[in-house]
């Protein structure tokens, strides 16, 4: 495919160079994907006059810096789609805000399935419950994710019409009931039941929704992802060919582990695809959630004795016979972690696996490992192993975390500790729990602060260096990259985002945050601008 020559000017140019990030210019020139020179403004706007190519001057924008474009290592780009369409129950503080959020959206009430996202009990007095909805909804199914993605808010319709009203294939830890039934709480598990039940959604919609979310990564200076929703590669495999003529991202795709048999048996291996996507980990889960009080933890959750959250997989044993088989055929995995027990568990199989010690990667990788003990964290690098974090999580999470552990948990978001051991990390945001913008990601990596409050375990902040490597170098070296893609060098594929400011000094999250995306270009073509 033949691409456009484009110059970008008066732009500070940061490359990593020996893990700083260091100015190397103020122009780059692109051509045919590629970063073909790295100089001054006059010199290759010399050169783009010769050659007839587009110019994108950022003179107006004293200050204005490029970086390798962001990547989120840990994403739904389905879900994260449907996001953007569904009701939005994002920052209601209140149940009466909620249940008047999704009056004003308007849905009819004529029987077809009802979607929201993003409510949080946690901001509320009182808790949800199925009869708020039905005084809205009598007929209409209603399915509400709540922001962590691990419960669902139902009517009583959608009890029914998923088979929870009357039958009980799950406890009352999933399916919680008072003396009048079902509360229209489901988790996890449960969850899953519910989600199999309702209607699939027309490939138009599903088409509309990954349109939505891809646009508005680029928005947001992101050129790759790692995509979690394994249940949509056939939909990308049509979608992205047919988008060849607009913006896109590249997309790395997850397979879940229940059909790492039969891509074994097809020969797939990860990094198959295309330049826009191709085949990435086989995803599995270890765990729940905090949110839920559903991740695996080595003692009790607090105030729930005989609650250590759960476990998905059969037996370490079991876990380590999948990570063997994956790594022997060349597929990375992927596993969902959250509760110190579970990333114990899970570097117990990869050890038991000898993925590490066979193949000598860091492709593997953990999802998330919010809770680590001590002794574990070193593991990460000794073992190989990726730690795939989302730091934007702490928005959500440090109220949580103050409430839920009167004393602190040694090893929640160890960010700075797995540095330290030699791990790599990998950032994202798990959207659409959270927001994929990568500036508040960097901001709370670095600061863990929400505004007004002090620092959570400011002993676990990272510099802002460390934190851009996580969303640009280190992920695409975890995909095999290195060297290709994910930074500012000569010869690279011309992957960009340009902020307004250089952010690398700051010493303000809200400063970071309020740092504008000026421009996306992806394969050396422009993408967004603002």
């Amino acid at each position: 495919m033949q691409h456009e020559d484009v110059a970008l000017l008066h732009v500070r140019v940061m490359t990593s160079l020996g893990g700083w990030w260091k100015p190397t210019g103020d122009a780059l020139y692109l051509r045919n994907g590629i970063i073909e020179r790295i100089g001054s403004a006059a010199d290759l706007h010399a050169l783009a006059s010769s050659r007839n190519a587009r110019v994108l001057d950022f003179a107006d924008t004293p200050g204005a810096a490029c970086f390798p474009a962001f990547m989120d290592a840990h994403l739904h780009l389905d879900l994260y789609g449907f996001s953007l369409q569904n009701v939005d129950l994002n920052g209601t503080t209140s149940m009466n805000a909620a249940l008047e959020r999704i009056r004003l959206a308007g849905r009819p009430d004529n029987g077809a399935w009802i979607h929201g996202d993003c409510w949080d009990d946690e901001l509320w007095s009182h808790g949800p419950h199925r009869h708020q909805l039905d005084d809205l909804y009598p007929n209409s199914p209603v399915v509400l994710n709540r922001k962590d993605y691990h419960s669902l808010w139902l009517n009583t319709a959608a009890l029914k019409a998923a088979g929870l009203w009357d039958a009980r294939p799950f406890g009352l830890d999933l399916v919680p009931c008072d003396n009048d039934g079902p509360t229209g709480i489901v988790r996890d598990a449960a969850q899953d039941w519910v989600l199999s039940r309702i209607p699939a959604p027309q490939l138009e919609e599903r088409f509309a929704a990954l349109h939505s979310a891809i646009s508005s990564l680029l928005s947001m200076g992101f050129a790759s992802c790692c995509s979690m929703d394994y249940g949509i590669l056939p939909e990308l495999q049509a979608l992205v060919p047919a988008m060849s003529d607009e913006p896109r991202i590249r997309i790395w795709q997850a397979i879940g582990i229940d059909n790492l048999d039969a891509a074994v048996s097809l020969g797939l291996r990860s990094g198959f695809g295309s330049d826009f996507l191709r085949l990435g980990g086989v995803k599995a889960f270890a765990d729940g959630s905090l949110g839920s009080r559903t991740a695996y933890m080595e003692k009790p959750w607090p105030g729930e004795p005989y609650n250590h959250g759960y476990h998905t997989y059969e037996s370490v044993d079991w876990l380590a016979g999948r990570f063997r088989k994956a790594d022997e055929n060349g597929l990375w995995i992927w596993t969902h972690a959250i509760g110190d027990r579970a990333n114990e568990d899970v570097l117990d199989a990869f050890q038991q696996a000898g993925t590490a010690v066979s193949k000598g990667h860091a492709h593997h990788r953990i999802e998330h490992a919010q809770f680590l003990r001590p002794q574990d964290v070193e593991r990460f690098a000794d073992l190989g192993i990726a730690a795939s974090v989302q730091p934007s999580h702490l928005d959500l999470d440090i109220g949580k975390l103050r409430t839920v552990f009167p004393t602190p948990h040694p090893r929640s978001y160890a960010f700075r500790s797995l540095l330290a051991s030699g791990a790599e990390l990998n950032f994202g945001s798990d959207a659409p729990v959270e927001t994929p913008d990568a500036l508040k990601g960097i901001a709370f990596a670095a600061f863990r602060t929400r505004s007004g409050e002090l620092p959570y375990q400011s002993d676990q902040c990272i510099s802002i260096q460390d934190a851009l490597t996580a969303y640009t170098v280190a992920p695409q070296r975890s995909v095999g990259m290195a060297g290709q893609r994910g930074n500012l060098v000569e010869g690279q594929d011309a992957d960009i985002v340009v902020l307004s400011r250089d952010i690398l000094g700051d010493s303000d999250p809200q400063t970071v945050q309020s740092t504008r995306v000026l421009a996306t270009i992806v394969a050396g073509d422009l993408a967004f601008k603002a």
